[in-house]
């Protein structure tokens, strides 16, 4: 398990033990609380794998899920309050060649290659 993941979710939970709430877990329970919602985390399928993008998707999702709460939460209730990945930029449109004269040099190119072909391949000797 990624100890980022790990070291996030501990943090909530924290929070979320500070707060309080009705049908919180006893003290004694709450590592096993803890690995639980770490497996529904990695299990969501919400993209828990790049540290940098993803560390702060989880405090958001927490931050999220604080002002909601009247009892203690399920891990499906966080996973509903943490953002989407931030979009990715797409790469720009490669260049095209335009023109006659990069034509007339692909088929050079290529004219070059069949002739390579047509002769064989050797092997230097040393």
């Amino acid at each position: 398990m990624s100890s980022w993941l790990r070291r996030e979710v501990k943090d909530g939970l924290q929070a979320l033990v500070a707060l309080g709430l009705e049908g919180q877990p006893a003290a004694e329970v709450l590592p096993r609380t803890a690995d639980i919602w770490l497996r529904a985390m990695q299990k969501a399928n919400i993209g828990m794998s790049i540290e940098t993008v993803d560390a702060p998707r989880v405090r958001a999702g927490f931050e999220n899920l604080f002002p909601l709460l009247r009892r203690w939460p399920s891990p499906a209730q966080l996973i509903e309050q943490v953002p989407d990945r931030p979009k990715r930029q797409s790469l720009p449109p490669a260049p095209r060649s335009e023109g006659e004269e990069a034509e007339a040099k692909a088929k050079a190119a290529l004219t070059d290659i069949y002739k390579g072909l047509e002769k064989g391949f050797t092997l230097s000797e040393q």
